[in-house]
């Protein structure tokens, strides 16, 4: 019996597709790096004008040396609860500049960079947003990017903008509280602890499990020979505070 054959006709069934593979390698050690974070978790200053909780492409610059209590997050898609007791849980810049002061890295970048990734405009992350950051951080110096994202949408927009910074000469990494959605969108390299959307760097106050993920995260980097490898990190969420 002969199969009966249709043409013309498409699947039901969306079947997305990865992008192409962008890659730097990591040429210093860590030691000599120069490090960023970058995150679509919506941070920002305090003083600086809040992102649209609707949809919001811009970005906003943060200095290296802003105290991490002059930080907040403008963000409504997900629970802001940890973040707003310490934004570390999600953008750990305390953890980074302790790990410039130990030696481990060389140098927190310059500036730092805070976005809303929620419910972004796809097209102008990938054409103006990630450009302008890769840009930013580029002319810094900077060697390596670490990435967070919040919601299902922040992490499509947070790869976007990681995959602008690769493809402009830097080793990124993604900490992602969801691992599929990274990996389908194209993520050069993501680690994967076992945490909550908003606490992907760890849960609030734990200054011990962040460091951790942190070094994790950043020898992971170091580690990675190739495009869309991931790492599982050991470490659970079990804040009950």
């Amino acid at each position: 019996m002969k199969p009966t054959i249709a043409t013309g006709l498409r699947s039901e069934i969306y079947v997305p597709i990865t992008p192409p593979a962008v890659w730097t390698p990591l040429a210093k050690p860590l030691s000599a790096c120069v490090v960023a974070l970058c995150t679509a978790g919506g941070v920002h200053l305090k003083s600086q004008k809040p992102f649209v909780l609707s949809g919001d492409p811009t970005f906003r610059e943060i200095p290296r040396t802003t105290p991490s209590s002059e930080l907040m997050v403008s963000h409504g898609g997900f629970d802001n609860s940890d973040v707003n007791r310490d934004i570390n849980a999600m953008f750990p810049i305390d953890r980074l500049r302790e790990l410039e002061a130990e030696g481990f890295i060389g140098k927190v970048a310059p500036m730092l960079i805070g976005f809303m990734g929620g419910g972004g405009d796809v097209d102008r992350f990938r054409d103006e947003g990630g450009p302008a950051i890769a840009k930013i951080l580029k002319d810094e110096g900077v060697d390596v990017a670490v990435f967070t994202g919040g919601c299902g949408t922040c992490h499509r927009s947070a790869v976007i903008v990681q995959r602008a910074v690769e493809a402009a000469g830097m080793s990124t990494i993604l900490i992602a509280a969801l691992p599929p959605i990274a990996r389908q969108q194209g993520a050069p390299r993501i680690t994967a602890p076992h945490v909550p959307i908003g606490s992907n760097a760890g849960e609030p106050r734990n200054v011990e499990m962040q460091t951790a993920i942190l070094k994790d995260t950043l020898r992971a980097l170091e580690e990675m020979t190739q495009f869309g490898q991931m790492k599982v990190l050991p470490y659970e969420y079990r804040h009950d505070v």
